[in-house]
């Protein structure tokens, strides 16, 4: 990915380590600075010992990516909004996050806060599950055809122009119950191929280093058409936009996000796409 400032956020945990150990990976990769947030209340930030957290944050980092290349920052206030203004301010080029402990005040990574950090931020966010035992092989991205889900694909193959994108559609009969016929799932899947093709030709006008990117029709829902594709690489990174179309923006927003990030056991980079038209 290109060099720019990467955001890593930690709260101690261990899931969070996960995602520090994989910003730590894309910061030596890309030659990106990397900056470690740690968010405080007002109360902890009152009678924080500083150098006791430094030690920490250095601790949970290790050695340093490179030389001068790292920094931490302590921001105030609930973690979602701190950690959005910590990347507004370092104008960082992606946010890495890990998902967070349930039903306790740390858990500000999943379902309405991630909703937030994604509202508050235009940053990317990768959110880390699976430890790093190596860099990502190839993206995967689920797309509904939308000029959004365009947008979050194009910007995943600029970010990581060295993997290969393989692009996912999930599609299902229209009024599936009532259509008994074969021929109405061989016309639903053609027009969807079609729809597909016209898709692929958009992007690489776009971005030309998509024209190599390959596709796969998947009938079902779109968790069903993930997990499908990650059978072709356990090791691949998901790529979706924050706000889609029809199935998609089920998959993108609100309570389906949470269940995105329980149930899929893979790294989802969540590209915000409010306001694409």
């Amino acid at each position: 990915m290109p060099a720019n400032c990467i955001v890593a956020a930690t709260d101690f945990s261990a899931r969070a380590d996960r995602a520090l150990d994989r910003a730590i990976q894309l910061s030596r990769d890309s030659g990106s600075c990397l900056c470690v947030v740690h968010a405080l209340d007002v109360i902890d930030a009152d009678k924080a010992d500083w150098a006791a957290l430094d030690g920490k944050m250095r601790q949970c980092v290790g050695a340093e990516p490179k030389p001068g290349s790292l920094e931490f920052l302590y921001p105030e206030g609930s973690p979602p909004l701190a950690i959005a203004k910590a990347c507004e301010k370092k104008d960082a080029s992606l946010l890495v996050i890990g998902p967070a402990r349930y039903n306790t005040l740390g858990d500000f990574f999943i379902g309405t806060a991630v909703d937030y950090v994604l509202r508050e931020t235009a940053r990317p966010v990768l959110v880390v599950k699976n430890r790093v035992r190596m860099p990502y092989r190839q993206i995967i991205a689920g797309t509904d055809f939308s000029p959004a889900s365009a947008h979050a694909i194009v910007t995943a193959a600029r970010m990581f122009p060295k993997l290969p994108v393989h692009i996912t559609h999930a599609w299902e009969v229209p009024f599936k119950g009532l259509q008994q016929d074969s021929y109405v799932v061989d016309e639903t899947r053609d027009g969807e191929r079609a729809r597909m093709d016209r898709f692929l030709e958009q992007l690489a006008e776009t971005e030309p280093a998509l024209k190599t990117a390959t596709s796969e029709l998947i009938q079902g829902n779109v968790v069903h058409a993930i997990r499908s594709s990650l059978v072709l690489d356990p090791n691949a990174l998901i790529v979706l936009g924050s706000h889609g179309t029809s199935g998609w923006r089920q998959a993108t927003i609100g309570s389906s996000t949470s269940d995105l990030l329980r149930f899929i056991d893979a790294d989802m980079l969540v590209v915000n796409t409010k306001g694409v038209k």
